[in-house]
């Protein structure tokens, strides 16, 4: 099978290798064989049954219905796609996937070089140019004050850059220190840890463009004493319900206040949506930590509404069938 190439990316399915220009994308195995499956059949469905036994080697023993949910998102991770504007990876609803993009085939074509880059070379003025030109004297003005107009200039300078520094220091908004901890998966399948894992890597991307905001990977439990000192700390566990999954969230400060705990129910159609609403929800309480709950909304203006209205629908939805 040749390179393929598609929206600026290109494919060696021999070695696996994906590549975008001059730049090898790292992807994981299962995506991998996930995006093989469907750059072979461009335009076309290829069923969810396929997949399984293709992907996963007809192994349904290790949760197949999330593991492809979350191979799918972390495709569209890769290679930059959306799933409510697909440019590449189109879900079909309990059917499968296709593959939307144009796919070329390129033929004999070597991969791109993959050694390191030569750096510019810094070359000084020429030392002629300096030979050439003479400086002449000239009388500074300065020299004609008196001293003790220089003392004052200076000492009025130093107070007013204090003055400054210190009108500053109280005016600006004090950054608040977010450590995030692991996502506890509660539903008893080691399968689900994969989409788990992708999860909380996205909502901490997400929370890197928050004003006011640092954000702290804590790679231990809340109990564990090196875990890092934080204005706030986020708990969070994923679960299975009835139809679909829920996600509790839960926020403390240092002295075990909550400052803010809310359960997120969602349905698996949203999975790869549910990052962005979960990252507004946490931005809004950070912003009532950092400026008080009377300005928390304006620190918070790419709020997921219409992700949360859709939650909180399916699960009015799910509750009323129950």
């Amino acid at each position: 099978m040749t390179r393929l190439a598609f929206g600026g990316f290109e494919l060696d399915p021999h070695t696996g290798e994906l590549w975008k220009g001059e730049d090898c994308v790292r992807i994981q195995d299962q995506p991998l064989k996930l995006l093989l499956c469907l750059l072979e059949r461009p335009g076309q469905i290829v069923g969810r049954e396929e997949l399984q036994k293709r992907v996963w080697s007809g192994d349904i023993h290790v949760g197949f219905e999330d593991g492809l949910n979350a191979a799918a998102w972390r495709l569209r991770q890769v290679l930059g796609d959306s799933a409510e504007a697909p440019a590449f990876i189109e879900t079909i609803p309990r059917k499968g996937y296709r593959f939307v993009g144009k796919v070329v085939p390129l033929p004999g074509k070597s991969p791109p070089p993959s050694g390191s880059f030569p750096m510019p070379v810094f070359r000084p003025p020429s030392s002629s140019g300096m030979d050439a030109f003479t400086p002449t004297r000239v009388r500074r003005p300065w020299r004609s004050w008196r001293p003790w107009a220089l003392w004052f200039g200076a000492i009025l300078g130093l107070v007013l850059l204090g003055a400054g520094v210190m009108l500053w220091g109280f005016m600006r908004v004090r950054p608040v220190t977010l450590a995030v901890t692991p996502m506890s998966n509660v539903t008893g399948d080691p399968a689900v840890d994969y989409f788990a894992s992708a999860l909380s890597r996205q909502v901490i991307q997400d929370l890197l463009n928050t004003p006011n905001l640092e954000v702290q990977s804590a790679e231990t439990t809340v109990s564990d004493r090196s875990l890092p000192k934080a204005a706030l700390t986020l708990t969070w566990a994923l679960d299975r319900e009835a139809r679909g999954y829920r996600i509790h969230v839960s926020l403390r400060d240092a002295q075990g206040r909550s400052h803010g705990d809310r359960t997120f129910p969602v349905p698996p159609e949203e999975l790869h949506r549910v990052h962005r609403t979960i990252a507004d929800y946490i931005a809004q309480q950070v912003a009532g930590q950092a400026t008080g709950d009377g300005v928390a909304a304006a620190a918070a203006p790419h709020m997921g509404v219409g992700a949360e209205v859709r939650l909180a629908g399916w699960a009015g939805r799910a509750g009323g069938g129950s």
